[in-house]
């Protein structure tokens, strides 16, 4: 049998922008110092969803994938970014215009990869695929 914990706490954003994330959640996630958050965003639904999902040697980048919007695109692109080693966080794609081109939005962790590449080199990898327009890579701190 499974024993999980679910409550709700209330809190507030101070002049700052800043949230306090309560002690006895911070205890029940294992939340410490440095302990690094995916924040997703739904204004639709007027909800804001933490993730802690990285270690300390993770190395966060965000991918911003423009591609032809053909079948079998994304499963190409997506080939050789695991090829890589790449280990995908989060990823959500999108028609730009229908039949000609998608954007895919990754958040990803470099610290899997096979091997030690730049930034320009994930890029012209990805892009050899054929269906990849556009690589954009942006690092998180």
């Amino acid at each position: 049998m499974c024993n999980l914990t679910k409550f709700t706490e209330l809190v507030k954003v101070d002049d700052r922008g800043r949230i306090v994330i309560p002690g006895s959640t911070r205890k029940v996630m294992k939340l410490v110092s440095g302990t690094k958050l995916m924040m997703t965003v739904d204004d639709e639904k007027n909800e804001i969803k933490l993730t802690p999902f990285l270690g300390s040697e993770a190395k966060p980048v965000q991918m911003r994938i423009a591609m032809a919007d053909t079948q079998g695109a994304l499963a190409k692109i997506a080939a050789v970014i695991g090829d890589m080693g790449i280990n995908l966080l989060y990823e959500e794609a999108h028609v730009v215009r229908k039949g000609v081109q998608a954007e895919w939005l990754v958040i990803a962790d470099l610290a899997t990869m096979k091997e030690n590449l730049s930034s320009d080199q994930i890029v012209e990898r990805i892009k050899a695929s054929k269906v990849a327009l556009d690589v954009e890579i942006q690092k998180y701190d």
